[in-house]
């Protein structure tokens, strides 16, 4: 059955589907039936935009209902974004974007480092060496030019400004998307000259920028303008009308008057009927948002490019912000000569700093430590000195057992003591003191047992339950071995031929749905060699969709090259089972 667009199918759908026509009129499905339809267009939840502010020439709180905001000082007005538009409010949206606090602090530590702070401003905007890593597809972690969807498009369009990072990010939006195949066909057009042409004259304005495709926001309006003869005002309302969810009949009244305006200047109905059908509702980027967040997006680019130490530590310290999990950002920091060191109780700080040419990872990434408790590791450090041993650092800080547990499996004594069993085992001799103010007595380790470290594999897992990122190494590299030989590593189907039937084996990292449920889903498998993208038509991922909730799998496909590009086609998905508790893929829709 077809998805329901509103309530009011509820009762024909039942009706319709043999499992439910007999419980239209049963106790619970009939209340069901006659409040499903009161509810259509009724508010889901309450929510405050992160930067939302609506101004006005009078008092809000005298002309609409508002409340207090869960923040003191912070109010929500009872309407929402359309309702504000529709009463003519001025309406601010103040984007908040981690990506300059990461570049910020980028910056800060260039500065400790060499003494001199680098001048954005004044940027080489056309530095090939930053072009060549975006256009390679080695872009992780870089504001808006980092999914595995702008990683290919890095490799296809081939920026070498910012006006084709302007494109570049701008394209990889639903908006675009949603026009059949024009994400192609423009850079079949930009890069490669391909011949076009314009459904008719009229378009020209609104669609000679984005070489036939509707690229931005603006070309909507224009091209509404141009061929219909609507205002500016009239035709950003039918744009509006797109995005309100239940406007058939209001879109079906634009149509109408769209091609009724265009059929006054000359164009031919089916002609008008093809333009109109180019717009939609989905989100794309004001024109004016590409230019600026290009800039934005190169110039954490040129940091990644030119100080990637730098780059990684701010990168680290300003998660959670992007597609990949930190040990796919701690792998493509690897690759760009940036090792990972685990976090240590004597040199961390709470926060991920640099060590050595490393990224030293700080205390507040291990589970049950936090905030607070790397804030209290730190300040009792600097106040009584270096910590002896595991039992040491809870005897000063009074640490819980669990977060003392999750030290000894990140790592965190290994300078003090190399055996983490042996750290555990110190880390519970300590008794806190109670909380009627008695002292607890001391207890001495005496003559410890002899205890086996953990094995290289227990080492993994502990690392990955506690941080989800295993500095010194991957979890396919333990994998690896119980494979069949014709298991290929993801860097050896870069290299393949198109249409090479291949088999490829690595942890799912990132999934993207670009067309909902029942589109193509790309997914992203990393492991110790690099990543490739998995593409799935929509009856092998229907096939196969709990088989990719597995943490290592193993694809069966072939190799698909395109322009610039290497995929793998697949066919089949096997799990391979592992123990290790890797973080789950990033979902994107």
């Amino acid at each position: 059955s077809k998805p329901l667009r509103t309530n009011d199918d509820l009762r024909e759908e039942m009706l319709s589907l043999p499992a439910f026509r007999d419980r239209v009129d049963a106790p619970g499905w009939r209340l069901l039936l006659e409040l499903g339809p009161q509810l259509m267009n009724a508010p889901r939840s309450l929510g405050q935009h992160v930067g939302g502010m609506v101004l006005s020439d009078a008092p809000l709180s005298k002309m609409v209902p508002m409340r207090n905001g869960a923040t003191e000082g912070r109010y929500i007005m009872d309407w929402d974004k359309d309702s504000v538009a529709d009463a003519g409010f001025a309406k601010i949206d103040l984007l908040s974007l981690p990506a300059l606090d990461q570049i910020e602090e980028a910056l800060d530590l260039i500065e400790a480092a060499e003494g001199c702070r680098p001048d954005l401003g004044k940027l080489d905007s056309q530095d090939s060496a930053v072009y060549d890593m975006i256009n390679d597809g080695r872009a992780k972690g870089v504001f808006l030019l980092q999914s595995p969807a702008q990683l290919k498009m890095g490799q296809r369009l081939k920026s070498r400004n910012l006006l084709d990072l302007a494109y570049q990010v701008a394209l990889i939006r639903p908006g675009v998307g949603v026009q059949g195949s024009a994400v192609s066909q423009f850079v079949e057009r930009y890069r490669h000259g391909a011949e076009w042409d314009y459904d008719h004259p009229l378009e020209r304005r609104a669609l000679e920028r984005g070489y036939g495709v509707i690229v931005w926001q603006e070309q909507v309006v224009q091209l509404i303008m141009d061929v219909a003869g609507f205002t500016a005002a009239e035709a950003d309302e039918v744009r509006r009308a797109f995005t309100r969810p239940n406007a058939d009949r209001l879109i079906a009244m634009h149509r109408k008057q769209f091609v009724e305006g265009a059929l006054r200047n000359g164009v031919p109905e089916e002609v008008a009927e093809k333009i109109f059908g180019k717009v939609n509702g989905h989100y794309m980027f004001p024109e004016s948002h590409s230019h600026a967040f290009a800039v934005t997006a190169y110039q954490a680019a040129w940091i990644k490019r030119h100080h990637p130490l730098e780059f990684f530590v701010s990168l680290m310290n300003n998660q959670p912000m992007g597609f990949y999990p930190l040990e796919t950002l701690k792998e493509d920091a690897r690759r760009f000569g940036v090792p990972f060191l685990n976090p240590c109780v004597n040199l961390s700080q709470e926060r991920c700093i640099p060590h050595e040419g490393s990224a030293l990872l700080g205390l507040r990434f291990i589970k049950d430590v936090g905030e607070r408790g790397a804030e209290c590791i730190v300040e009792e450090r600097e106040r009584g000195g270096p910590y002896v041993d595991a039992g040491d650092l809870v005897r000063r800080t009074g640490l819980k057992p669990q977060a003392a547990r999750s030290l000894v499996q990140a790592g965190a004594f290994d300078s003090l003591v190399p055996n983490r069993r042996q750290a555990l085992w110190d880390a519970g001799l300590p008794i806190r003191s109670l909380r009627n103010g008695q002292t607890a007595l001391a207890l001495s380790a005496g003559d410890s047992p002899a205890l086996d470290d953990f094995t290289a594999f227990e080492r993994m897992t502990g690392e990955y339950q506690v941080m989800g990122v295993y500095p010194r190494g991957h979890v396919m590299e333990f994998v690896r071995p119980s494979l069949d030989s014709a298991a290929l590593p993801t860097a050896a189907v870069e290299p393949l031929p198109d249409g090479q039937a291949v088999r490829v084996a690595g942890w799912p990292v990132a999934r993207q749905h670009p067309r909902g449920r029942d589109g193509t889903v790309f997914v992203t498998i990393e492991d110790e060699t690099g990543d490739v993208q998995l593409i799935l038509w929509p009856q092998v991922f229907a096939r196969y969709r709990r088989t990719l909730g597995n943490r290592v799998i193993l694809a069966r496909g072939t190799v698909s090259r395109y322009d610039g590009t290497t995929n793998v086609i697949v066919s089949d998905v096997q799990p391979v089972p592992t123990r290790v508790p890797l973080p789950s893929a990033h979902d994107w829709r």
